[in-house]
């Protein structure tokens, strides 16, 4: 879901070059939603293979991975570990609004409406956690890293930004900058939409906020821990009010309050990770999307073909530039 401040934030458009030569921090979660949601069919039923599982985020993570590789781009992804307690209740309200998308999807598959059929199989995503295991999987069969956060990926996607691990963290989300991510790159997964630069130095002098105001503003409005936030107050009433000498009394309005913020303050994150390509294991890639997965072998040959060659062009630029000690 993400905080919702949307219209407030100050957004740049940058071309695709803008990251070439750059390693980002992929928000996996974030990421395979918005796989779930646009490789799909004319109905708006997700990809699947012959025994119904859905495959929309093996096809998204293998083709993606090869065009941000195209790009001189390396991506490392970031998957959440075990959620704070207070996630519960946005995870429940998910639940039953998937659940509400499944019966309004029955009605309007029964009445042959394809676009409410498209609009509603989008709100019945969920990632299963097979689906999560296996994009796992595949990336490791490409060679890929990925981190597994102790608790919250954007959280962890953020320390590593702020360390100068990786350049920036790649979500649809502004969640990132509460955890104090430098800079945003929004719809790099998507297929035409122009790429969103956000920068917080940015976002805090044009609001004339601080980091923790920010937080603060988020709070307000309602974030995944407390998804409703406090009644009647959107983002520009929360910017007034964060500007204001009686912030304090409308935070105390929010239940666990100090709670919330230390999770975005003080995330739970590991330094065990890894950002190095790997040579791909070309057999595996194909056993696992064409054997596996039903994927086309016309298709997926040249890609990994491709895939190979990119990522021995990138390793061998990686030695050469510690070697020159650039």
């Amino acid at each position: 879901m993400g905080v919702q401040f949307n219209d407030l934030i100050p957004k740049k458009e940058i071309p695709i070059k803008y990251l070439s030569g750059k390693t980002v921090a992929i928000d996996g979660m974030n990421v395979l939603y918005q796989f779930l949601s646009s490789i799909r069919l004319r109905d708006g039923s997700p990809l699947r293979n012959r025994k119904g599982e859905i495959t929309s985020t093996y096809n998204g993570i293998f083709y993606k991975t090869i065009y941000m590789l195209e790009n001189d781009i390396t991506p490392v992804w970031v998957f959440d570990g075990k959620p704070p307690k207070l996630k519960e209740k946005t995870r429940e309200e998910r639940r039953k609004m998937r659940e509400k998308a499944k019966e309004e999807f029955t009605k309007a598959k029964e009445m042959e409406n394809i676009d409410e059929m498209q609009k509603y199989a989008k709100r019945m995503n969920f990632l299963t956690k097979d689906i999560v295991e296996n994009s796992k999987k595949l990336l490791d069969l490409m060679g890929v890293p990925y981190v597994n956060a102790p608790a919250e990926g954007e959280g962890q996607a953020s320390y590593m930004a702020k360390k100068g691990d990786v350049f920036c963290v790649i979500s649809q989300d502004y969640d990132a900058l509460l955890y104090g991510a430098p800079r945003i790159v929004r719809n790099l997964t998507a297929t035409k939409e122009e790429l969103e630069l956000i920068e917080l130095e940015n976002v805090l002098n044009e609001l004339g906020i601080s980091h923790d105001d920010l937080i603060d503003m988020a709070i307000l409005i309602g974030t995944d821990y407390n998804p409703k936030g406090v009644k009647g107050i959107g983002p520009k009433k929360a910017l007034e009010i964060v500007k204001s000498k009686n912030k304090e009394l409308y935070l105390k309005a929010v239940e666990n309050y100090e709670e919330i913020k230390n999770i975005f303050k003080n995330p739970k994150v590991t330094d065990e990770y890894s950002i190095k390509l790997k040579k791909p294991d070309k057999e595996g890639i194909i056993k696992f999307l064409v054997e596996e997965n039903d994927f086309s072998m016309e298709r997926v040959q040249p890609h990994v073909e491709k895939l190979c060659k990119l990522i021995e062009k990138k390793t061998k630029q990686v030695t050469l530039d510690a070697w020159f000690g650039r």
